[in-house]
């Protein structure tokens, strides 16, 4: 192993060390506590209705009723917003006829000798097409977030974001996007949208983010994680890529990790630990090779 690698393996320990650190710090705070009584309001769908929110609506975030909207959030649905079908569960009577038995469980037979029935009112299960509606097509009070939007420069910014457009595995463009996200990557499309007008270094981290779920292959028919640890995954490879290349994305990482971590041991993290690794090297290795020796520290 050369000297340049074992420097980088050394760097890479002391940027992960800072990352636990930091989303540590997070969990003890009072904003932490405030967005979990938050985040508790919304409700929880099955991976099929997943799946249909994503394929309707790429970007989405937070998702609920329109009416939760109202009651729970003090938010309004914007007029002429198309609503997200999802498929509920629905419980629903009905008379059916039903053959009758004795108290020792015989048949009940009339004069003629058929089976007795008799009409009774029965409950059953069923599903029905319903509507929900993500936080970008709503207006009312802000919801609270752990991720501090990110300001600042970035040093070659043009040369690092035409970098970045090479080597991501789909294309990139920059659109407008209403709502919270900053960007999202489109399994359907194969295609990565990241948000115009952001600062310099949160279009830089939001690139990385994107390029990370469509190389790990979110969403494509191999995808094995859920929603949550595809986010850690994502983002704990936008922030090992920039620290490689000095830029610091604490303020938002630290939070947005956090926010969809399932516990405070951050299981996300530790699992895929090498994944992210791999990833990071990779990444690091491939700016590398487009004379990023700028910025050094490779």
């Amino acid at each position: 192993m050369s000297r340049e690698r074992v420097s980088r393996e050394e760097r890479m320990s002391q940027i992960q060390e800072k990352l636990e650190a930091g989303v540590r710090e997070i969990f003890d705070s009072e904003k932490y506590k405030d967005y979990i009584s938050t985040m508790a309001k919304f409700p929880h769908y099955s991976i099929n209705n997943c799946i249909l929110i994503v394929s309707q609506c790429p970007e989405a975030s937070h998702v609920c009723g329109y009416k939760k909207w109202q009651t729970d959030f003090n938010r309004v649905v914007n007029r002429n917003e198309h609503g997200i079908m999802i498929i509920a569960p629905m419980t629903y009577k009905a008379e059916v006829e039903e053959a009758v038995f004795d108290s020792e469980n015989h048949p009940v037979l009339d004069s003629n000798g058929k089976q007795v029935t008799e009409t009774v009112t029965r409950e059953f299960q069923g599903f029905r097409p319903a509507y929900v509606f993500d936080v970008s097509q709503t207006s009312g009070d802000p919801l609270p977030t752990l991720a501090t939007m990110l300001s600042g420069g970035v040093e070659d910014f043009e040369k690092m974001k035409d970098i970045l457009i090479a080597i991501s595995p789909v294309p990139i463009s920059f659109e407008e996007i209403t709502g919270g996200a900053n960007g999202y990557f489109s399994p359907a499309t194969q295609s990565i949208v990241v948000k115009e007008g952001m600062s310099e270094l949160q279009t830089i981290k939001t690139m990385i983010h994107e390029i990370a779920h469509a190389t790990l292959g979110h969403g494509g028919k191999d995808d094995k994680w859920d929603r949550e640890t595809k986010e850690v995954q994502a983002e704990s490879v936008a922030y090992w890529v920039t620290q490689m290349v000095g830029l610091d994305t604490s303020d938002y990482s630290f939070g947005y990790i956090s926010g969809w971590s399932k516990d405070r041991e951050v299981t996300e993290l530790k699992e895929n630990l090498d994944l992210i690794k791999t990833m990071n090297l990779q990444s690091s290795d491939c700016m590398s090779l487009k004379q990023m020796r700028s910025y050094g520290n490779f």
